[in-house]
C-alpha cells in the first residue's frame, strides 16, 4: 500500500511526522509549549481547545470560530466552508451572550463578539 504526505520534502520530516506514533505522553503535551510562548502570541486568538464547553445551547464554540477564522482568510466566503458551517447543529445565531464560555477561554477570546460577526458573516 502506498500513500502520498503533502507537505513533506524529505525522508527526515516522514520518520519525524511517524515518530509521534511512538513518543510518550509526555513527549505529546504540548502544553508546555504554549505555557512558555509570549502571552501575547495568542492572546485573543482562539486556539480551538475547548475550554469554553460548555455552552448552555450547545454551540460547538471552537467549530464556529474555525470556521469564522477560515471564512475570514479569504477575500470571500468559501463556499466548501460555508457548507461545512451549515452542517454545525447549533449555530452562532443561537448564541444567548451569557458570557460563560469567556470566563473558561484561558486566551481571553472575545468570543461573544466573534459569535455575533460569525452570525452576520454566515447569516445565521
Amino acid at each position: 500500500m502506498k500513500s502520498i504526505l503533502v507537505g513533506f520534502d524529505t525522508k527526515e520530516q516522514v520518520d519525524a511526522a511517524v515518530a509521534y506514533e511512538t513518543a510518550s505522553e509526555d513527549e505529546k503535551d504540548y502544553a508546555s509549549v504554549i505555557a512558555s510562548a509570549p502571552l501575547h502570541s495568542y492572546s485573543g486568538q482562539c486556539v480551538y481547545c475547548g475550554h469554553c464547553k460548555p455552552c448552555p445551547v450547545n454551540i460547538d464554540i471552537a467549530m464556529v470560530n474555525k470556521f469564522l477564522d477560515m471564512a475570514k482568510s479569504q477575500p470571500a466566503v468559501p463556499e466548501s466552508v460555508a457548507s461545512h458551517y451549515g452542517t454545525l447543529e447549533h449555530t452562532a445565531s443561537e448564541c444567548m451572550g451569557c458570557g460563560g464560555c469567556e470566563g473558561r477561554c484561558p486566551f481571553e477570546v472575545k468570543i461573544r463578539e466573534r459569535m455575533k460577526e460569525a452570525a452576520e458573516l454566515f447569516g445565521s
